[in-house]
């Protein structure tokens, strides 16, 4: 929408005439993550000076350009400042696209980047395994990218696991000192030391399996479906803390997984939760686990 002033004013009290519902710390915000222009040029400073008579251009964070190609990705969500994509499994979540390798921000910037032309691009904010699939969330500019980051202990990430075995609890919270060596292998010390990070997992018993996703009582189960919740965002945490347990992941060969199985982590991340960047709101996303993901069969998933 276009605004026109009625007398001198910094850029903020012109907005504030315009949006006198709307409070000073959410337009300051608009302004910042480049929602105000005026003759073509993005207006990122509050106090720049607007005339009686010149006219601002005033662009909702929902307004986007219309994009002629579909992506080659499952998009989950996307605004101005955010895009939330689904990551399969054996694609890394960052680094350089090249003929031999694929990530998802190679595929997630050159998109941004063509929508946008040019205007804006992709910026990692958090990272899945390269063996896990699930939901892979990016910024679009430096400013909600360091806003995220900043105030990453207000995300919530949840995940599914099928494990080996039955966990003896149906729910608890696991808890250790977690390093890596040489070999990029995570493990856990018994306490503090150099290069030790503190690292907390919830979970929770959700079904038990055994062949062919079939369910059953967990005395006689061989899989169990769990509900895990991270409190911190280690390397490799979940497949560590699940393997301490004495239930790996099923295809998790790095962390104890039946060998028989193929390589193939059964490790799923569902659902996020995070502060937008620019609305005073909290953004929810949610997607259902893989048909077959409880699926283990004997001709087909063990060689």
């Amino acid at each position: 929408m276009n605004i026109r002033a009625t007398e001198n004013a910094p850029l903020l009290d012109v907005l504030m005439r315009a949006f006198p519902e709307s409070n000073k710390t959410h337009l300051k915000k608009a302004v910042r993550f480049g929602c105000v222009s005026f003759r073509g040029a993005v207006l990122r400073h509050p106090d720049f000076l607007i005339k009686a008579g010149q006219e601002i251009s005033f662009k909702k964070y929902g307004e986007r350009d219309t994009y002629r190609e579909k992506p080659p990705f499952r998009v989950l969500f996307e605004d101005e400042e955010i895009i939330a994509v689904f990551k399969p499994a054996g694609i890394l979540s960052t680094g350089r696209t090249t003929e031999k390798v694929r990530s998802m921000f190679g595929a997630v910037n050159k998109y941004v980047l063509e929508k946008s032309r040019g205007n804006r691009r992709a910026y990692t904010v958090h990272r899945l395994d390269r063996e896990v699939s699930g939901i892979l969330l990016f910024a679009k500019s430096e400013q909600s990218r360091d806003f995220l980051q900043e105030n990453w202990d207000r995300v919530e990430k949840h995940y599914y696991a099928l494990v080996h075995g039955v966990p003896r609890k149906k729910e608890a919270t696991l808890r250790s000192w977690l390093k890596e060596n040489a070999r990029q292998v995570v493990y856990s010390v018994p306490e503090e030391e150099e290069g030790a990070k503190w690292s907390i997992t919830h979970y929770k018993l959700v079904d038990t399996f055994v062949w062919n996703g079939e369910k059953t009582l967990a005395d006689d189960a061989l899989f169990s479906l769990l509900r895990i919740r991270l409190e911190t965002g280690r390397k490799n945490q979940i497949r560590v803390h699940m393997s301490d347990m004495g239930c790996p992941i099923v295809g998790d060969r790095k962390y104890g997984g039946d060998a028989s199985v193929k390589r193939s982590v059964r490790l799923f991340a569902y659902s996020i939760s995070f502060p937008h960047p620019v609305q005073e709101r909290r953004v929810h996303l949610e997607i259902p686990y893989p048909p077959k993901f409880t699926w283990v069969s004997q001709d087909g998933d063990y060689l």
